[in-house]
């Protein structure tokens, strides 16, 4: 009875010495999709979200895992990533786990490793010596109904950590207080900016005021870039009317005014009318100033 014990759990080392490479390449592997994460985090991608991890195998391959044809497999050069040792093929499942009471998605990766069948003396030794290997591998849970082995791969690390950071992509990365970038450094290259209002309704800065300038009758105003979306626009208004034709004819009894900007392809021109008194008689004038918004709409 002792040597027949001491015959098994020989062979079992055996086994496990075999399966010994298998565990290093299954480390390897959650390795590469740790790595899989970092750059799809890096492309703006959440850390909890699916995108982070592969749909399959081939998703790893060859940026992360080496290449492996069917026909260099078949004829015995290279192995394919997914493959075990007793000939089973492994497979991954992206599993949602919200954490209670949140119902914000929170992505897991599922790799599921058929062991081998245990239906015979040999094949049980097999089994066991597989199952015990494998079963000190991290996050790794035994499915006795499926004689499968699930290994959890998580969200990285710097994953729980980039959630409390603002994103790039602009996910779930709402502040939780003012943000004072010092009053050493500015923001730019923005395409725009909004103001919450007392309604919640939102209040374009791109929309604001861009230039305010004064200027004469007959003049000339470069029309201004806007962002996209949003057109040059123009508004006018008099700032005051004075009789620079004639200094020493003081102006009596202005009627009729107004200020406007007449638009052409790349500027408009400002003008100004008026009608009024002049040594008793009544005539249009143009002299004066004009106030000039210009503003995006």
């Amino acid at each position: 009875m002792l040597l027949m014990h001491w015959q098994e759990r020989s062979k079992i080392l055996r086994i496990q010495a075999q399966v010994k490479p298998f565990y290093q390449h299954l480390a390897h592997i959650t390795q590469q999709i740790n790595a899989y994460q970092v750059d799809k985090i890096a492309q703006g991608w959440s850390p909890s979200s699916a995108t982070v991890f592969p749909n399959t195998f081939a998703d790893l391959q060859p940026t992360y895992l080496p290449s492996c044809s069917t026909t260099d497999n078949n004829a015995g050069k290279c192995r394919k990533p997914e493959q075990t040792p007793w000939g089973a093929t492994m497979a991954m499942t992206k599993v949602n786990n919200p954490i209670p009471p949140s119902v914000t998605p929170r992505y897991r990766l599922k790799l599921q490793i058929p062991l081998p069948v245990a239906n015979s003396d040999a094949t049980r030794l097999e089994h066991q010596a597989v199952l015990e290997t494998l079963s000190r591998f991290p996050g790794s849970e035994y499915n006795e109904s499926g004689n499968v082995l699930y290994v959890w791969v998580e969200r990285i690390d710097a994953g729980v950590q980039q959630d409390a950071l603002v994103k790039r992509s602009g996910d779930d990365s709402t502040l939780t207080g003012d943000w004072d970038v010092g009053g050493n450094f500015a923001i730019t290259n923005a395409k725009d900016f909004t103001v919450r209002n007392s309604d919640g309704s939102q209040r374009s800065l791109a929309a604001g005021t861009v230039a305010t300038l004064v200027a004469k009758n007959n003049q000339r105003i470069d029309k201004h870039h806007c962002p996209t979306g949003l057109t040059p626009s123009i508004a006018t208004s008099i700032k005051g009317i004075f009789n620079q034709t004639s200094t020493d004819k003081p102006i009596d009894s202005v009627s009729t005014s107004r200020s406007y900007a007449i638009s052409s392809a790349t500027y408009w021109t400002v003008k100004l009318d008026y009608w009024t008194k002049v040594d008793g008689e009544v005539t249009t004038m143009h002299d004066g100033e004009v106030t000039v918004q210009l503003t995006c709409q």
